[in-house]
This record gives structure tokens, C-alpha cells and sequence, in this order.
């Protein structure tokens, strides 16, 4: 080979290494992605409900989401890589509604009945009572607490009495809770401590239920009632600030393992409030808090000025307040414009439940919620209490224009909801945060309790979506269990205990169920720009499941697992 021919080969070679020099840097992202997840179903749920095929991740959110090939060019030499071998990635899930500061019920007796417990009878919730306190020394004289007791899944069909606990516990005060959380049940010792005899006048919004034929309290307490309650002599100490955040990270934990990023707390107190505040300061949240604030502790917080609302601060936002305007179906409270079907504890004619608060009373909080820029969250479950809550948020629309739109007051529960009183909700911007899970726990009760139309058109999510209404779905936990994967087969299948199905034209499809706890839910909260769907630019919430549930046998969607939970692109939940 000649001078001039080993000259022009090595000129060649240089030219084209910078050729090949310059595409490679050019290809190669100036800001590649943190991690990309590949080989997956990316159930994005935008708009279109596209399936893609991987995503990637950047600072907490979303690069992109595509074709493979699209998402393993925005990888750089640090970019994690992670094969999902198939398996599904849908977004974080969004609580519509639950008690994320539920902490009591891990220091009481759980009184639950199958599947949730083991409680059939009395003679086990009696026992339930003695094992927790054997188990945690519980001294005469010192409180005895029960939570989540379902007098339909007991085999005596009926409430305790207080006769009931006292010939097991004589020597202490005992309290037992609902499932519901609207009632409870004492014993003669907390009556006697209370002061509350035949002469006990009922509260406003509560009744103390007497044996029949006599003015004696026979052991339920129903909604108000309870607030009759003295605990005074009670030696339970107050945790400390630590045991209380220690079980905060408890709780984060417990949701993270169902694939929740963004939880309620459903009514929060005024401590709560300041509690979730020092967590968020502390860098103790990881999952964001949507916190309600109890309607109680809602105009000291505002003129106080201390905390804001509307922010996601550190994981934290003050979302709205909640007010009570009835009580419980499976309790017979709950508020009807037609009366119950079968015998209600404490009444002897037309009864139709229990008002927890005045028409100009509710008026007066919503319009106070409407001035102050406060997203109202309704407790309703009987119809006639929805009459009310609507009247009260058409009257602040009236004397505020646009308001209702901008806030989107939620209807919690709504369970039994009118057709025409959902129109309603479309003409007010009004969101029905719905609950499915009835249909399997109580779908059965309350058909005996209500009859089958009115049952079997409870949490109606079909027709909302029909009437072109955003719904949510929800557990209500402690009420119910906190799998999201139960709730979304509860929203499916609408199956009772014993099997039947409740409403088969409410039924929804998997995707319908999966969008009502995820972008419905983001859009619930005002925040459906950054959560809710896989979309870029969106926080990098994601849930991997064990099982696609678009293509899983709809009666095993309650059997899928949660595998690993990332929220803002960190792994907070992961089954090794």
C-alpha cells in the first residue's frame, strides 16, 4: 500500500469515527431517564385507556410511556433497568375514601365477623373482649374497648345488651363500636359513670335505645348518643409524639401494601390535623394525605390561620371538610324518605332513620365552605339526606355563582341515591364518592332491610357514568378491608355474601372499576393534572400487580396481588 493510500484510509477512519462519534452522542439523552420499566402492560388509564408497553421515570415523574423501543432511548448509562416479565403496572391507587387515622382500632378488640374476623356469636365477641384484656392487663376499673361487632353476622341476629358485658367484664367500663362506626354498645358500668339512666333526655341527632315497654337503657347508643359518653378515670395514657408517628409509618405501610398513594383521612380533629402537620414537617409522610377536616374543628383551623388548604405540602394537603348528615343502612340510621321494612331498634312507626343535623344547620356549613374556598364532603347515605345536602349546596350556588363547579362538592357513600337526585349532581358539579363494597358485606341486609329496588340500585357507578358524572369508589376503612383489588371486584361482580348479585345493571367493566380508583379519584381532589393516569409529566405513582385484571377471570380480580408500590418513582411497598 502506498504513502498516499495509507494517508486517505486513515483520513477515512477518522472521519467516520467522529461520524459514528457524534450519532452516538446524539442519541444518547442529555437527561436520560432515573429508571425504566420494560416488558410490561403499562394500563396507562388516560383518555384513550391506552396499554403500552414500557415507561420511564425522571425525578419523581414520568418521562415517557410507549413502545419499548421508544422508552429504551430515553435510558442512559445510570439508568436503572428493570424487566417487568409481562406483568402489569397500573397508576397508584387513590383512596376516595377511608380513616387513615383509624390508629385506635389497633388498641382495641377486633370483633369482626367472616371473612374479615372470627366473630359469629356473642359467646365469641365475649371472648374476643377477655382475650384482648388478658393480653393486655387490663386492670378493674380500667376501660375495655371492641371495635367492628355486625349484629346481621351474628348468629342471635340482634345487638348486644348490657347485660351482655356486664355478667363477662362487672368490674369495668366496656365499650363495643358498630362496624359502621355510627353506634355502640356499653355496659351498666359506663352507664352509671356517665350518668345516664331512664331520666337521659336524647341528644339532638343521637337516642339512647331503651328495653322495650320502659324508659331503661338497654346498652346501644346510636350516632349522637355517644357523645354522652364519660370517659373521665380512664388510666389509658395518651401516646407519645413518637408512638403516635411510629404509628403513622405503620399505617403508611398498611395502605402501601394495597397499592394506595394517595389516602383520606375521613374526618380529621383538630389533634389530627396538628399531628399530620409535625409528621409532614418531619419528613414522615411518604404517601400523599388528602386529610378532611371534622366540621367541629373547621372554622378554629380557618381563623387560626396556621394551616393552609388546597396545598400538597410534604405529602400532606388539606383537601376539604367533612360534615354528617345521617347515619348507617346496615345500622337502620342511615336517613330515608321511605320508611325501613323490618323492625329498627328504638322506634315503633314509620321509621325512616336519623337526621344528624338541621337543614339551616347544614345550609349554614356549606355556605361556610363556599366563602371560604372549602371543599364540602357530605356523609349521606339515605336519600333523604341527600335531599338535604343538595338543597344546601343549591342555595350556596345561588348566593355564589360558578362555586359548586370550582369545588366540586362530594356526596360520601351516596348510597342510595335517586336517579333524579344524580341529575342533580351533573347540573351542580356534584361528585358521588360510592362504595361497592355494601353490595357484598350488607348487599343481602339491606335487601331485607330496604327491599329490592332500593337495594339493588345502591352506589349506582354504571348510571353515573351513563349520566356522564365522575364517581368514586371506596372502602371506608376500618369499615370495610383497604384491598383495592376487593373493592375493584366488589365494583364488577356486585356479589352478596350468599352470592347474588345486586344490581347487575350497575355492574362495571375492569377498566370502569380500575378508572374509579385512580384519575376519578385524583379528580375528586383537584388533582388529576398530576396523579391518577400514566401520563408524562405526571408524579411517577405505580402499582406492579401479579396479574393483568383486564384479562384475568373477573370472579379471581380480588385474588390478584399487589407486588411493589413506587411512589414518585421510590419504592415504598415490595413483596421479596
Amino acid at each position: 500500500m502506498s504513502k498516499f493510500q495509507k494517508l486517505t484510509l486513515l483520513f477515512t477512519l477518522l472521519i467516520s469515527a467522529a461520524f459514528f462519534a457524534t450519532v452516538s452522542r446524539e442519541d444518547r439523552p442529555a437527561d436520560p431517564a432515573d429508571k425504566i420499566f420494560v416488558n410490561g402492560k403499562i394500563i396507562t388509564l388516560d383518555q384513550g385507556n391506552t396499554v403500552a408497553e414500557a415507561i420511564a421515570v425522571k425525578d419523581g415523574k414520568i418521562l415517557g410511556v410507549g413502545r419499548e423501543a421508544e422508552i429504551r432511548a430515553l435510558a442512559g448509562k445510570t439508568t436503572e433497568v428493570i424487566d417487568l416479565r409481562g406483568r402489569p403496572v397500573v397508576p397508584g391507587f387513590v383512596d376516595g375514601h377511608s380513616h387513615f387515622l383509624s390508629l385506635s382500632n389497633r388498641k382495641s378488640a377486633d370483633l369482626s365477623a367472616p371473612p374479615v374476623g372470627n366473630v359469629r356469636n356473642i359467646a365469641d365477641l365475649i371472648a374476643a373482649l377477655k382475650k384482648y384484656q388478658q393480653e393486655n392487663n387490663i386492670k378493674p376499673g380500667e376501660w375495655i374497648r371492641g371495635s367492628r361487632y355486625d349484629q346481621d353476622q351474628l348468629e342471635e341476629g340482634r345487638h348486644p345488651t348490657k347485660e351482655d358485658l356486664d355478667a363477662a367484664f362487672p368490674d369495668n367500663p366496656v365499650i363495643i363500636g358498630h362496624v359502621s362506626g355510627h353506634m355502640s354498645v356499653v355496659n351498666s358500668y359506663v352507664f352509671k359513670i356517665s350518668g345516664i339512666d331512664e331520666n337521659t333526655q336524647d341528644p339532638a341527632g343521637g337516642q339512647v335505645v331503651r328495653k322495650k315497654g320502659s324508659r331503661e337503657p338497654a346498652g346501644l347508643l346510636l350516632e349522637g348518643a355517644r357523645s354522652l359518653i364519660r370517659t373521665a378515670g380512664n388510666t389509658t395514657e395518651r401516646p407519645s409524639l413518637e408512638d403516635q408517628l411510629n404509628l403513622l409509618d405503620e399505617q403508611q405501610k398498611l395502605y402501601a401494601s394495597h397499592g394506595i398513594t394517595t389516602a383520606q383521612d375521613g374526618s380529621t380533629a383538630y389533634a389530627g390535623v396538628e399531628l399530620l402537620q409535625e409528621a409532614a414537617k418531619r419528613n414522615r409522610l411518604y404517601i400523599d394525605i388528602e386529610a378532611l377536616v371534622a366540621f367541629g374543628s373547621l372554622k378554629r383551623i380557618v381563623s387560626e390561620k396556621k394551616y393552609a388548604f388546597n396545598r400538597l405540602d410534604n405529602h400532606l394537603k388539606l383537601v376539604g371538610t367533612k360534615i354528617f348528615t345521617d347515619g348507617s343502612p346496615q345500622g337502620k340510621t342511615a336517613f330515608f324518605t321511605s320508611p325501613y321494612l323490618t323492625e329498627v331498634p328504638g322506634c315503633a312507626d314509620h321509621c325512616t332513620g336519623i337526621p344528624t343535623i338541621t337543614q339551616e344547620k347544614l345550609d349554614e356549613n356549606v355556605r361556610f365552605c363556599f366563602d371560604n374556598n372549602i371543599q364540602p364532603y357530605a356523609h349521606c347515605n339515605g336519600d333523604a339526606a341527600i335531599d338535604m345536602y343538595i338543597k344546601a349546596v343549591r342555595a350556596a350556588e345561588e348566593s355564589r355563582k360558578g362555586t359548586s363547579r370550582k369545588l366540586r362538592p362530594v356526596v360520601i357513600h351516596s348510597q342510595f341515591v335517586r336517579p333524579d337526585q344524580l341529575d342533580s349532581y351533573k347540573e351542580l358539579s356534584m361528585i358521588p364518592a360510592l362504595f361497592s363494597n355494601h353490595t357484598f358485606f350488607w348487599g343481602d341486609v339491606h335487601q331485607r332491610n330496604l327491599g329490592k329496588n332500593r337495594a339493588w340500585f345502591i352506589s349506582p357507578l354504571k348510571t353515573s357514568i351513563k349520566k356522564g358524572i365522575v364517581a368514586t369508589n371506596h372502602t371506608d376503612y376500618g369499615v370495610t378491608p383497604l384491598s383495592q383489588l376487593f373493592l375493584l371486584w366488589t365494583s364488577v361482580n356486585r356479589l352478596s355474601r350468599s352470592g347474588q348479585v345486586i344490581g347487575p345493571d350497575e355492574r362495571l367493566t375492569v377498566t370502569e372499576g380500575l378508572r374509579a380508583i385512580t384519575i376519578n379519584g385524583a379528580y375528586q381532589y383537584g388533582e388529576e393534572h398530576i396523579k391518577g393516569s400514566l401520563e408524562k409529566g405526571k408524579l411517577a405513582d405505580l402499582v406492579i400487580l401479579s396479574e393483568n385484571p383486564l384479562t384475568a377471570e373477573v370472579g379471581r380480580l380480588k385474588d390478584i396481588t399487589v407486588l411493589e408500590t413506587i411512589k414518585q418513582g421510590k419504592t415504598i411497598f415490595k413483596i421479596n
